[in-house]
């Protein structure tokens, strides 16, 4: 199999992975990964494959795979996962390497077959031993997550370093991560970044994403924000939606670019529409301060709301403000109050001020010295300056007048 055969099909695999496993691939969103795999793909005519067809039936393994690959694609015929493992499986048993890599990965996802990590690491296996890069590398996302087989960092360092070494991008990746995380090896920001940088030349979005954060937080690299804008801006542009959101701020703190309050919208409203909760937050405000974006605080609400709904507490807290204060909204203290207690419980520092505010003063709920005091001081021990002063005028109304 050439790589040229391979490559269209690759990243659909990668796709699967995303989807099962999002700390395999933690910045890869379908999106993007679909985007990336149609970009030069060749369409597959009527006459190609029954050409392929033929072939694949008197027993040709390379012919066998590009079928199971339309099959799963859906080029030239109606996509049918089941009957691509079928012509997967005939030609992993006639050694096709890149077949093997493919089940491996149908496996580890169960698309057109049940989840099976015992078979998944077994051809794999097989086709990192014939030293197939996308093998190698399933086989080390297996053995680093312990599935179908003992967890070993060793190992999964062993056959990423093989199939890095071989120019695998995703293999490239994930060393970054092993070394940036120091997991089997001892943590080192800038061997990561260099594995991310490999793979970042390539193209690929995710070390994009990584090489960008580190500019930005200087990690293993110079904090250079002009370099986290560079491949910041090439991740968002594939479609990578925590890049967006980060490409955002940069914009709007004009860091690294020239401060453009347009372009930070435009650039959240991309991530928020794919999910980002940072993004979905930070678009809120956006609307409901008027910067970059029309003041909307309808829409600010309804952003809010999307973020604090899956559970990101500052979204929560600007959501419970909006309530209390009626902005976008009907004025609601108990609904304000149920937001900041969300917020409050995921250990957002003001909601937790707010929460012990609203006790003390009884809106939108019973007065209750203990519960201001408790919520309160959580804040205050977190260094909350607000909390503190609070704390202060409660201890000093609770003294008895003097004599």
């Amino acid at each position: 199999m050439t790589l040229v055969t391979w490559l269209p099909f690759r990243k659909r695999f990668l796709l699967l992975f995303a989807f099962a496993f999002p700390l395999v691939l933690p910045s890869v969103p379908a999106a993007k990964a679909a985007a990336g795999m149609a970009a030069g793909e060749p369409g597959i005519t009527s006459a190609v494959l029954l050409r392929l067809e033929r072939a694949a039936r008197r027993g040709d393994p390379d012919a066998q795979y590009r079928l199971a690959a339309a099959y799963l694609e859906g080029q030239g015929v109606e996509p049918d996962a089941k009957k691509a493992v079928e012509w997967y499986t005939k030609a992993a048993r006639n050694g096709s390497a890149p077949a093997q890599a493919a089940l491996g990965l149908l496996y580890t996802v169960g698309q057109g077959v049940p989840r099976d990590f015992s078979r998944a690491f077994d051809w794999s296996r097989r086709a990192a031993e014939q030293g197939d890069p996308l093998g190698e590398w399933s086989l080390g996302v297996l053995y680093a997550h312990g599935l179908g087989v003992e967890q070993s960092y060793g190992e999964a360092l062993h056959w990423y370093r093989k199939a890095a070494a071989a120019g695998q991008p995703e293999a490239q990746h994930s060393l970054g991560r092993m070394y940036a995380k120091g997991r089997g090896v001892e943590a080192d920001p800038a061997v990561a970044a260099s594995w991310y940088r490999k793979a970042a030349e390539q193209g690929y979005a995710p070390s994009q994403f990584q090489l960008g954060v580190a500019y930005v937080q200087g990690l293993g690299v110079p904090q250079d924000f002009a370099q986290a804008a560079h491949w910041l801006e090439k991740a968002a542009t594939a479609g990578d939606p925590f890049a967006q959101s980060d490409l955002a701020v940069l914009y709007a703190e004009g860091k690294g670019v020239s401060q453009d309050a347009e372009r930070a919208a435009s650039w959240w409203q991309k991530a928020a529409e794919q999910g980002e909760l940072k993004a979905q937050d930070n678009l809120g405000s956006a609307y409901e301060n008027g910067r970059g974006v029309p003041q909307d605080l309808k829409k600010a609400a309804d952003w809010y709301r999307k973020a604090a709904a899956h559970g990101y507490p500052g979204a929560a807290r600007h959501l419970a403000r909006l309530y209390e204060e009626g902005k976008g909204v009907s004025r609601d203290p108990e609904e304000a109050l149920l937001w900041y207690r969300k917020a409050a419980e995921l250990g957002d520092v003001a909601a937790e001020r707010e929460l012990g505010r609203l006790y003390q003063s009884g809106e939108g709920v019973k007065a209750n010295r203990e519960e201001a005091e408790a919520w309160l001081e959580k804040a205050a021990e977190q260094g909350d300056r607000e909390a503190k002063e609070e704390l202060l005028l409660l201890e000093k109304a609770a003294k008895p007048p003097a004599r």
